[in-house]
């Protein structure tokens, strides 16, 4: 279980007598040739704690034994901002084999501003690539750009004090820091005042400036740029003052870190007491505990000059559900649920303190509710946007969800380097997330459970996170209808038997549609074994019909549909008639003639033949015709009647029967 380790600070005020040798900064570079995988660049205010974490030498100190590694083994390339020995700042760097030399970035401004051009292959200043040669930005300060392609991971807590020379500065106030660095104050308790400042990159620098309420605008153009936490440069007459972190001061003196002020401390410099807001009196940044320097908590816990200390990581890098996610940073610097960074570590911590910070129960966490966590965007001048909402298609299937997508014309400022696709329930809970690269257009989500979804698809870059393209709809189950018909003839109701069925052993329920092209013929209800018989209309045209067979499915099952044949054909007639047994020669007799069908009524002609030849016709009505023949020579005569049918019932001869003409 993780502890709370920031009690380890105490109050009082450290004045470093003379006499102390100055000790030669220790290499503190990885080995040439000796790469690691975890390249980290920036801050020189952390640089010095970072290459113990990484497992180097430190001012003749071997930190190996506790070297912070990921669970497979990546460890730590730290970078010093400037070059170890000489003090170059123009100095170049290799951080991978087959990499190229770049600048050295020189401060925490500087770290941020490589680790983005890592990101966009923005090249440096000097027109080196730098992409992909940087994993992490040591950072004293946080995001000078908004976005959130960058998280800040708190590391320790640090604070910046005021490094002076000369009793008139040992208490200082805010408002006299700001009048100092403004130019309206040059002299303080009879001292002339030879203020210092850090380079331009320097998170300390831009810290500081903020906390006392003075703007690059603002800055006395007689203040002097110097290397940052480094005394023995600053401090070379009696009124100088600089802005210091004081865990580095802490680390210095006591010989953890590399020495650039113990000389400056010999002849007199130290770190004022400042009053704090809202205070009375001063408070000093630090105290001494059996002869070493700590930390004074409420100094570092103060909102003015009291600040986190971070590593800088890719959004994208520390996402586990990101393409991006890199398991080794995330090993590293995070710490979220039950995994702890390697950096939180019991040992790790123990180094951190070791160099004047102060731990913290946040180191590694990465979640924005947590007030010490901020994030940033790239800050190597690329163009800030985001990629616009693609369009978005899709498809239910069996227990599945099928997105496809395409990508938006608007071509971004950076281009899309990949997709992310979230599943939510109804009650907004995540299901699923899933990114896939930039070349993807769909995804298929199965093996879900019946309910109401929404889908997510938003195009991303390393800005950020584009418009998101949404859908929200049901998820069931697989239904499949059949169907089957029989020959009908016209007039009779023709039937179509549908049987649907469900998949997950799920019973359909529910209503069944038939239609002829777009018109319903029919509709009917599923029984209990998801069946049912549906009759249609017994004056279908006489022709075969596809009909199309739709279930509208229910609260668990998609819906679905069939086609059928079903072939209509005429119907077959029933001719009858009634005619005298003989007539008088010169008489016309009159035959009646009914012709039926089940279903109809038929309608058309009635003939009269003799033999071969019609002698007589009519038009039935309402089936039946009345047909008055011509005068019949005397004899017997065979007569019979023909129907000739129609367009939905077939034609028909009657029997023959006599008339006897007298």
């Amino acid at each position: 279980m993780r502890r709370l380790r920031s009690q380890a600070a105490f109050v009082a005020a450290a004045v470093v007598a003379g006499g102390i040798a100055l000790a030669s900064p220790a290499v503190a570079d990885p080995d040439a040739g000796a790469f690691r995988q975890l390249v980290g660049v920036g801050s020189d205010t952390t640089q010095d704690v970072l290459n113990a974490l990484a497992g180097d030498t430190i001012n003749g100190t071997s930190y190996s034994a506790t070297a912070v590694k990921s669970a497979d083994g990546a460890g730590i390339a730290s970078y010093d901002a400037i070059e170890p020995g000489t003090g170059s700042t123009s100095s170049k760097i290799t951080t991978r084999s087959s990499g190229t030399a770049f600048a050295r970035p020189n401060g925490s401004g500087a770290g941020r501003i490589a680790l983005s051009e890592s990101l966009t292959g923005v090249k440096d200043s000097t027109g080196a690539s730098v992409k992909d040669q940087v994993d992490f930005a040591r950072s004293s300060g946080g995001p000078s750009a908004s976005g959130a392609a960058l998280t800040y991971i708190p590391m320790a807590r640090d604070a910046v004090g005021v490094a002076v020379k000369g009793s008139a500065l040992d208490t200082l106030t805010v408002d006299q820091l700001r009048e100092i660095y403004t130019g309206q104050l040059t002299q303080l308790n009879g001292q002339t005042l030879h203020p210092k400042i850090p380079q331009s990159s320097s998170g300390t620098r831009k810290f500081f400036m903020n906390a006392i309420g003075v703007t690059n605008d603002t800055l006395s153009p007689n203040v002097a740029v110097v290397q940052e936490n480094q005394a023995n440069s600053a401090l070379t007459e009696d009124g100088a003052l600089v802005p210091f972190s004081v865990g580095s001061w802490i680390a210095q003196i006591n010989g953890v870190s590399p020495d650039y002020s113990k000389t400056a401390a010999a002849a007199g410099g130290h770190l004022a007491s400042v009053q704090l807001p809202g205070d009375d009196g001063a408070t000093s940044p630090v105290t001494t505990v059996n002869g070493k320097l700590a930390p004074v908590n409420a100094y570092y816990e103060n909102a003015t000059f009291g600040r986190d200390v971070y590593n800088v990581v890719p959004t994208r890098s520390i996402d586990p559900t990101s393409i991006f996610f890199n398991k080794d940073l995330y090993d590293v610097f995070v710490t979220s649920g039950s995994h702890t960074a390697q950096l939180a570590s019991d040992a790790a911590e123990s180094v951190i303190a070791k160099f004047g910070f102060v731990n913290e129960s946040y180191n590694g966490f990465v979640n924005l509710q947590n007030k010490h966590v901020r994030q940033g965007g790239l800050e190597d001048g690329s163009a800030v946007g985001t990629p616009a909402q693609p369009t978005l298609k899709s498809t239910v299937g069996d227990a599945s969800l099928n997105l496809s997508w395409t990508p938006s014309g608007i071509t971004p400022a950076l281009p899309v380097t990949d997709y992310r696709i979230t599943l939510t329930d109804a009650d907004g809970g995540v299901v699923a997330v899933k990114d896939v690269a930039a070349t993807t257009t769909s995804y298929s989500f199965t093996g879900l459970a019946t309910g109401t979804y929404t889908a997510t698809v938003t195009a991303n870059n390393l800005n950020g996170t584009g418009v998101a393209a949404t859908w929200t709809g049901a998820v069931k189950y697989t239904s499949k209808t059949a169907a089957t018909t029989a020959t009908t003839a016209y007039g009779k109701v023709p039937k179509v038997a549908v049987t649907v069925t469900g998949s997950h052993s799920v019973k359909p329920t529910g209503k069944v549609t038939v239609k002829d092209g777009t018109t319903v013929v029919g509709t009917g209800t599923l029984d209990a074994s998801g069946k049912v018989t549906i009759g249609l209309s017994n004056h279908l045209k006489v022709a075969t019909h596809s009909l199309s067979v739709s279930y509208a499915g229910s609260s668990s099952l998609n819906a679905s549909s069939t086609t059928v044949s079903l072939k209509i054909t005429k119907a077959t007639a029933s001719v009858s008639t009634s005619a005298p047994t003989s007539v008088s020669h010169t008489a016309k007799a009159k035959v009646t003639v009914k012709v039926t069908a089940s279903g109809t009524t038929p309608t058309g002609t009635v003939r009269i033949y003799q033999g071969s030849k019609v002698i007589a016709t009519g038009t039935l009505s309402g089936g039946k015709v009345t047909v008055t023949l011509p005068k019949l020579a005397k004899g017997k005569h065979t007569l019979h009647a023909f129907y000739v049918g129609s367009s939905t019932v077939n034609s028909k001869a009657g029997a023959n029967f006599t008339i006897t003409s007298k």
